[in-house]
């Protein structure tokens, strides 16, 4: 919450000084420190903050594993190796 009403002030600030033009870095100012937030945070979590817009979260935990309803195979690809079947629910 501090965090929404610090970009709040500095964002008032800047239309007050710059008029209309001032909303174009309050809004670049509110998406910067949202940005930082966010990946503070995912770093708190252990997801890491190193790829890019989205690096900690896709990709992290080696990709989707799927488990067949039909004979409960775990597997990776689309259509269950043992049994044919495409009926099949994600494991994270």
């Amino acid at each position: 919450m501090a965090w929404i009403m610090v970009s709040l002030a500095i964002s008032l600030l800047f239309t007050m000084w710059l008029g209309l033009w001032g909303l174009i870095p309050a809004i670049a100012i509110f998406i910067g420190i949202s940005y930082y937030m966010r990946r503070r945070m995912m770093a708190r979590m252990g997801m890491g903050g190193g790829g890019g817009g989205f690096g900690g979260m896709l990709g992290a935990g080696g990709g989707i594993n799927y488990i067949c309803i039909a004979c409960g195979h775990r597997f990776k690809g689309g259509a269950c190796p043992r049994c044919g079947s495409k009926m099949r629910r994600a494991d994270f």
